[in-house]
């Protein structure tokens, strides 16, 4: 698993990654072969949530965010920004699996999305996010890990149980 953040280069993103040491496409495609060579499957861990504070510094993502390093959930450009990155992967690396991070957002819902939309559980933000993001990926062919910790803090495992849902 290749562990990224925003250190890759996305089409159309020019700031995405801009002075962090990004990877270009042509270094990922490139550690993907020789992963493939060595019969490895290599797997791109990215964040479609949080862990995004080096892109907060840059004017031109001001409005992607809620509050700190987590991603304004609801807003077109985020799920704009997000397609550019499953474009980036899927032209990047044969893996059709990604880890799409989504943990450690515990103020999500907190800031500009309160402001905008009011105050609302994580659950129901998370929940809509995900399927955003997991539309997204299918779109270019992919299937999904991610952390957990923030279903287990806003209780969304009790709820499914409750709800009669395999987890």
């Amino acid at each position: 698993m290749l562990y990224t953040e925003d250190t890759y280069e996305v089409s159309g993103e020019p700031y995405f990654g801009y002075m962090r040491g990004r990877y270009s496409r042509e270094e990922l495609r490139g550690l993907d072969a020789y992963a493939k060579n060595k019969n490895m499957e290599l797997i791109p861990c990215i964040q479609t949530l949080a862990h995004l504070n080096a892109l907060n510094r840059w004017p031109e993502y001001k409005e992607h965010f809620d509050v700190d390093d987590i991603l304004l959930a609801q807003d077109e450009r985020v799920y704009l920004l997000i397609d550019h990155m499953f474009a980036t992967l899927a032209d990047s690396f044969t893996s059709r699996v990604v880890h799409i991070g989504m943990d450690e957002a515990h103020l999500l819902g907190r800031g500009r999305y309160a402001d905008l939309h009011g105050v609302e559980e994580r659950f129901g933000i998370m929940a809509r996010h995900l399927r955003r993001v997991c539309d997204i990926g299918e779109k270019y062919g992919f299937r999904f890990l991610m952390w957990s910790d923030m279903f287990f803090s806003a209780g969304i495992w009790r709820r499914l149980l409750q709800a009669g849902n395999d987890p």
